[in-house]
Parts: structure tokens; sequence; C-alpha cells
């Protein structure tokens, strides 16, 4: 069983309406409330054990507060008594205060607004939820006797359970709220603690004081004279002193060098100054801007334009598909007055149906991707995949992780071509389409949005 699993079997729909009679908010709204943090808590405890210090935090946290499992097996108990279920929550929130630190706010008004209740709501379903969760992962501690690195490691066994569990609505928020795109993406790892050394064991039997590691003392001598000190006092004196003299030498060289080389600054300056005010006429001038759009239009001028500077950055354009990519795109980047976050469609990279293999013609477009992130190393990008065509739930692989295992096996053939993991973010969005919404049809595709130009 999963660790989700887990959680289900705590947060029975009975413990879910008692919860939400004591918050005094709709059940239906409650229970998505706390499936949301259930999934936030854990991914933010992921994130917490990619460093060794988060590692020894959640175990230690576990050990102290006493997460073992008692209180998953007696919720429904504890939930009858204000008392006892205040205490949970806040012990809980205190928890998160020290895993999780100065999140606690932002998670809290991520899952006001996803469920649509209260504030105080969230922060309070927050503290017990947490609490929860930890005394989940307390019992698999206990039962497995796990260590700090075991628990670690247990955790990121789920992460594919977990991708798979997150509400598709929620899934975009939480990736960036809790800031766990490397975990998604597949990059990061359990930190792995390293051993302490120990000090030597006394077989003795008597009290030992520690030994120094050196002989060597930087304690002043009780002996020296008080002429010494004076001596010392004075050698420093003309220490600050030539060092001050030797300082006013070089900002006068410094100075008269900075007279010396104004001129020619200027000229420089005013050199790129002519050079990019003509830039920008030229490229005013050759490429026309469609006034209701806001855009480049789809001139014989623009894409010549386009197609110039794509054979400058060394950007091949084989193939129609590949050509409209790279045109749009290359047009774009070489526009500073464009923002960033505009959205390119790889039209040419395609799936086999329910499949994570790539069609033959998709290669192609891969690559010149791969070439335009060489030629352009400040160049950072956001792979969104879109999947319709998932064999479903009992077969174990939704519309959502296949769409993050098609984007992420692109960026792992980015990575592999020798571009930097962060300049590449891999995301996927299942459908595209959110519960309950009409009108809007499931998409099967893969988007190249720009963060960075």
């Amino acid at each position: 069983m999963t660790l989700f699993g887990a959680f289900n079997e705590v947060l029975t729909p009975e413990v879910l309406a008692k919860i939400a009679l004591y918050e005094d908010e709709p059940a239906e709204k409650t229970t998505k409330a706390v499936e949301g943090l259930v999934h936030t808590v854990f991914g933010g405890l992921l994130k917490r054990t990619t460093t060794e210090i988060g590692v020894n935090q959640l175990f230690s946290q576990l050990q102290k507060s006493g997460y073992d499992g008692t209180l998953s097996s007696n919720l429904n108990s504890v939930l009858k008594d204000a008392t006892q279920t205040h205490a949970v929550i806040t012990t809980g929130n205190e928890a998160i205060s020290r895993l999780l630190p100065a999140m606690k706010s932002s998670i809290a008004g991520m899952i006001s607004s996803y469920a649509g209740i209260r504030n105080s709501s969230a922060i309070s379903l927050l503290g017990l939820t947490a609490g929860v969760v930890l005394d989940v992962l307390g019992r698999q501690v206990k039962e497995k006797k796990l260590d700090a690195d075991g628990l670690a490691a247990s955790l990121f066994d789920q992460r594919e359970a977990f991708i798979n569990a997150v509400p598709e609505s929620l899934f975009p928020q939480l990736v960036e709220k809790v800031g766990i795109q490397q975990i998604v993406a597949g990059v990061a790892a359990p930190a792995k603690r390293t051993a302490q050394a120990l000090p030597p064991r006394n077989t003795s039997g008597t009290a030992t004081r520690p030994v120094p590691p050196s002989t060597v003392s930087f304690e002043p001598d009780p002996d020296t004279d008080s002429n010494g000190s004076v001596g010392k006092w004075l050698i420093g004196a003309l220490i600050v002193a030539a060092v001050g003299i030797g300082g006013y030498f070089v900002w006068q060289n410094s100075k008269n060098f900075s007279a010396d080389s104004a001129e020619s600054t200027d000229a420089v300056s005013s050199a790129i100054s002519d050079s990019a005010q003509s830039d920008t006429v030229a490229r005013s001038l050759a490429v026309p801007v469609d006034t209701v759009t806001n855009r480049p239009a789809p001139t014989t001028a623009t894409t010549a334009v386009a197609s110039s500077a794509s054979t400058a950055t060394g950007i091949a354009t084989s193939g129609s598909t590949d050509a409209a990519f790279n045109t749009a795109l290359t047009t774009y980047l070489n526009d500073p007055a464009q923002p960033k976050g505009r959205v390119f469609a790889l039209t040419g990279v395609t799936f086999e149906p329910s499949s994570l293999s790539m069609t033959s013609a998709s290669q192609g477009q891969i690559n010149e991707l791969i070439t335009l992130l060489k030629a352009r190393p400040t160049l950072q990008i956001q792979l969104q995949g879109y999947a319709n065509d998932a064999p479903g739930p009992a077969a174990g692989l939704t519309n959502k992780a296949l769409s993050f295992k098609r984007v992420n096996s692109i960026k792992q053939q980015l990575v592999g071509a020798g571009i930097n993991y962060l300049r590449v973010d891999a995301i996927g969005l299942g459908t595209g389409v959110k519960v309950g919404e009409l009108g809007k049809q499931p998409q099967k595709k893969i988007n190249v949005k720009v963060i960075t130009k």
C-alpha cells in the first residue's frame, strides 16, 4: 500500500465529516481542502529531504513530537474532544513552521482559494492534516525500523504515486508554491547524511577531558612585559601608515587614468548607442507589427528576417513544421521589446498513443530546440505537456502522469545533450481541462514557454 492509501484509510468520510463540523465549513469543501493539504504537506516534506539538514529535522520532529501511529489510529476518538483536536492542530502547525519555514501562510492562502474556505480554516486544517501525515510517517518508521536516511528514501519511493494522486486543478499551483519543480522532473534525490566522527570511547571508567586538536596556544603569554605590547602597537601603526600612503598614490594614478580614458569611453558609448539605434530602426522597418494583436505580422519581410536570424544562430529549418516553430520563436527572441512569457507549440513533436514513445518525425524538432538553447545560453524555458490518451487510473497511468512523463523525457534529452537542467523546467498539465469546466476540449500537445530570454 502507498502512503496515500494509508492517508485515505485514516481520513475516512466519517472523520472528514467531524473535521468539517469542527471547522464550521461545508463537508465537500473541507474534504477538498484536506485532500489538497495532504498532497501539499507531502510535497513539502519531499523537498525538505533533499538536504541533509532537512532529513535530520524531519526524523527528529517525528521522534520529539511522539508521532508513532497513535494519532492516526485514534483520530476518530480525538475529534470528539475539542480540546484534544485543538492540541493536534497546534502541534501540527508548530511542526510545519519548523519543517517548512515561512510557508504556512502561503500554503493556507493557496488551499483557501482552491477549496473555497476561510483562510483561518485553512490554517487550522493545515495543522490537523500535518499531524496526520507526520503520524502516518512515524508509524512507518516504527514498523519498518527506519533511520533518517531510510525515511527519506521511502518518501521518494512514493514520488510517482504522489504525482498521480495530486488533483489536476491543484498540481500547477502546488508545484510552484512549494517549489518542487526538480522533484516532479525527477532530478532531485534524497540527501544522504554524512557520517559523524565519534569521540574515542573511554574504557578505563575514569573521567577524561577532551584532547585539544593542537598543542599550539594562541593565548597571550602572562610573562610578557608591557614593553612588548608597546612595540607591537608601534609596528601596527607603521603598517597602517604605509598602507595609507600606498592607497593615496593608487588613488591618484587611477584618477589620472580615468581622466585620460574618459574621452575614449565616451566615443565607444556613442558608437554603441548609434549601433543600437540603427538596429532598432532596421528592425522596425523589417518587421511590421499587427496593431490588433501587437505581434509581428506574418509578412514576407518578417519571414526573411526570422530566417536570416535563424541562420545566424546556427538553427536549421528543415521541414515546414520545424521552420514555422523556429521562425516564430527566433523572431520573438530577437525582439527585446517583446516581454517574456510567450508560449510556442512544439507541433512537430508527437507521441504514439498511450505511450512515451515519440514518433520518428519528432526528433528533428527536438534537435532544433537543443541547437537553439546552445546558441542562447541565457534562454530558460518551461516544457508544458498535455495528454488525453492515457489508459486510465485502472492501468496505473492518468493523463496528468502521462503528460508529465512525456515532457520529462524531452527534458532528459535536452540535459543529455549538454543543456543545464536548471534552464529547462518540465510540467505535466493533464488534459488542460479543470474539474467542472465546460466547453473546453481535452488537449494532447507539448508547449514551450519562454521563462527568460
